[in-house]
C-alpha cells in the first residue's frame, strides 16, 4: 500500500546512527507485522476467550524472550528492574488488559485501532519525561492524523456503548507510556535490550496471570490456523516486535517515531479489507488521506 512510502523520508530517520537502510527495513517490517496482527487477532479470538487468548499470547512472549536470551548466552540476571517492572506494567500488561477488555465488552474488532490515538499521549508524555520538542507542526500532524483516525474507525457508530472505545483510549495511553519510559530506561546506553525485554515481559505477565480463573482452557478450539496464529501474536507480534520498537526507540525520537507509526492502522483496514472482506467506506478512505497528511506535515518538521 502507498501509504507507508509517506514514511520513508531523510527526515524521518535522520536521527539514526547506523546505516540509514536498516531503520528503514526495520520499521517497514514492523509496520507490517503490526498492522496485519489485527487480522490474526480477530481470527484467532474466535478459538477461544479474549482471556484465554491474553494469557496464552503474552506467556509465549515471555517465553520466547527468554528462550532467546539463554540460547544467546546473555546473562539472565534483570538489568534496571525498577525500570523493568514499570515497562512491563504499562505495555505488557496494562496495555494488553485494556485491549481484550475493549473486546471482552462487545466492540467491534476495529476498535482496538482506537490504540493510536498512542501518539498523541507519546508527544504529551515525550515532552514531560523526556524533553522532546513539541513543535507547532508537530501539533498540526497529530490534530490531522487524530482526525483521519476517527473518521477511520468512526467511534460514534460503535456498538455496546462508549466503555469499549475507552478502554482501547486507555490501550495507547499506555503503550505510550511503556515506549516513554523504554526511551528513558535506554537513553543512558549500557543496557542489554534483550535482557530488558525479556524482564519486562515476564513482569507485566506476573499481574495477568491473575486473570486464570477467569479463563477457558478446555474449549479451545484447536486448529493449525489457530496455532500459527497464536505463535504469530505471542511471538512475531509480542515477542520480536517489542525488541524492533526498543531497538528503533533507541535511535529515532519517540515522538516521531510512534506518529509515524499510525500508518498501521490505516494498512490494518487495508488488510482486513483484502481478507475479511471488510471494506472501508468512503469516510474511511478520507481518514486515510488525513493520516498520510498527518504523516508528510510530521516528516517535514
Amino acid at each position: 500500500m502507498s501509504t507507508s512510502s509517506a514514511v520513508l523520508t531523510p527526515s524521518f530517520f535522520r536521527s539514526a546512527s547506523t546505516a540509514r537502510w536498516l531503520p528503514m527495513a526495520l520499521f517497514c517490517a514492523l509496520v507490517l507485522l503490526w498492522a496485519y496482527n489485527y487480522v490474526v487477532m480477530k481470527q484467532t479470538l474466535q478459538a477461544t476467550t479474549p482471556i484465554t487468548h491474553l494469557i496464552l499470547r503474552t506467556a509465549l512472549g515471555s517465553l520466547t524472550l527468554f528462550g532467546v536470551l539463554l540460547a544467546r548466552g546473555r546473562a539472565i540476571r534483570p538489568q534496571r528492574l525498577a525500570q523493568a517492572a514499570q515497562v512491563g506494567l504499562s505495555t505488557t500488561c496494562m496495555y494488553s488488559l485494556s485491549i481484550t477488555l475493549a473486546l471482552v465488552a462487545g466492540a467491534a474488532g476495529r476498535t482496538s485501532v482506537l490504540v493510536f490515538t498512542m501518539p498523541f499521549w507519546v508527544a504529551l508524555l515525550s515532552r514531560w519525561l523526556l524533553a522532546e520538542p513539541f513543535t507547532r507542526r508537530a501539533r498540526q500532524a497529530l490534530a490531522a492524523g487524530f482526525a483521519g483516525l476517527m473518521l477511520i474507525v468512526a467511534p460514534w457508530q460503535l456498538h455496546g456503548g462508549v466503555l469499549p472505545m475507552l478502554l482501547a483510549v486507555l490501550a495507547g495511553f499506555f503503550w505510550a507510556l511503556g515506549s516513554v519510559l523504554s526511551k528513558r530506561a535506554t537513553r543512558d546506553g549500557g543496557m542489554d535490550s534483550l535482557n530488558f525485554s525479556a524482564w519486562q515481559a515476564l513482569i507485566g505477565l506476573l499481574p495477568i496471570l491473575a486473570l486464570w480463573p477467569w479463563a477457558d482452557f478446555a474449549h479451545i478450539r484447536w486448529s493449525a490456523g489457530f496455532v500459527l496464529g497464536l505463535l504469530y501474536a505471542g511471538v512475531l507480534s509480542s515477542a520480536v516486535g517489542w525488541l524492533a520498537w526498543l531497538w528503533l526507540l533507541k535511535r529515532l525520537p519517540a515522538s516521531t517515531l510512534s506518529f509515524n507509526a499510525l500508518v498501521i492502522p490505516v494498512l490494518a483496514v487495508a488488510m482486513a479489507a483484502s481478507q475479511l472482506g471488510e471494506w472501508p467506506a468512503s469516510r474511511e478512505l478520507a481518514g486515510m488521506l488525513l493520516v498520510g497528511a498527518g504523516i508528510v506535515l510530521i516528516a517535514r518538521r
